[in-house]
Order: structure tokens, then C-alpha cells, then sequence
């Protein structure tokens, strides 16, 4: 069986895109989540899950802890909010390769509890990216049943 040269390369190039993504998204996290036992980043304990290049979508993975619960003992959809936003702003850095990204809106919709023992999994994936703005979408799920949390819509300003 033959393989098509232009094929082999264009899969090769994608996988090496993919993992150079993964790689700045990392750095970036550890250039910008402050080390400090106080920080919102460390509290809410956020960790890299997955990403993907030609998606460009990117999920962290933020385990629910007692600290976030409100008195439903359930997660306080203000961390939710953190979560998704946090997200979505490491998305948008990543595709525009802007470091000042402040949120122009983010529009939530909560659509069941996040429970304690659960973890949140937040995707979000950038639709477009212009020179100034870009627009992103997320959906926050519950890791455990799969079940969606929440879902948003975001502007991001691109400043740098």
C-alpha cells in the first residue's frame, strides 16, 4: 500500500501543532498562575486536561472542594464563573498569542449543580479571533457523569 507524501506530512505537521500547544499552554499556566497558597489559581487547584490544535479548544480540569460549596453544598456558581473564565482566557492567549486579555463580557447559563467529590472539566474553544476581539464558547461538565454544568459565550479584548 502506498501512502500519499502530502498526507504524511500534513499529519505530522497537525501532530506537532497540536503538541507545541500543549506545551505553550503549560508554560503559560506556569508563567501566569501565581505560586502563592492564596492565589484563586490555587485554591481552585485548575490542571491542564486536554487540548486540541485544530479545534482550538483547550480543558482544565478543577476538582470541587469544600471551600466552594455554598450552602446547598453545592459549587458557587461564582467559581463556576472563575473556572470558565479562566478557561477561556488561557484559550484566547493561546490563539492570539496575546498575553493582556482582559474579558470584555461572559454570558453564563447554569444548567445543574456541581456536586462535592466531582471535578469540573471547562472546554472552551475560540470561534474566532480577530485583531482586536476574540469570541469563545465553553461548556463546563460535571467529570463524573458527564452531565453539563454550565455553558457561556465570551468576548476577550486582545490588547498586546
Amino acid at each position: 500500500k502506498r501512502t500519499d507524501p502530502f498526507r504524511s506530512t500534513l499529519l505530522k505537521r497537525r501532530e506537532v501543532m497540536q503538541q507545541t500547544m500543549e506545551q505553550e499552554i503549560k508554560k503559560q499556566m506556569e508563567m501566569l498562575y501565581p505560586n502563592s497558597p492564596d492565589h484563586l489559581y490555587n485554591k481552585m487547584q485548575v490542571e491542564f486536561y486536554s487540548c486540541n490544535y485544530e479545534k482550538k479548544s483547550l480543558t482544565f480540569r478543577f476538582p470541587i472542594q469544600r471551600w466552594e460549596l455554598n450552602h446547598m453544598s453545592t459549587i458557587h456558581g461564582g467559581i463556576i464563573a472563575a473556572a470558565i473564565d479562566t478557561t477561556c482566557g488561557a484559550i484566547v492567549r493561546n490563539v492570539s498569542g496575546s498575553k493582556i486579555i482582559p474579558t470584555i463580557n461572559l454570558n453564563i447559563n447554569y444548567l445543574s449543580p456541581g456536586l462535592p467529590g466531582d471535578a469540573l472539566l471547562v472546554t472552551a474553544t475560540a470561534d474566532r479571533a480577530g485583531r482586536k476581539v476574540c469570541n469563545v464558547h465553553a461548556v463546563c461538565r460535571s467529570e463524573k457523569n458527564d452531565k453539563i454544568i454550565a455553558t457561556a459565550t465570551a468576548n476577550f479584548m486582545i490588547l498586546d
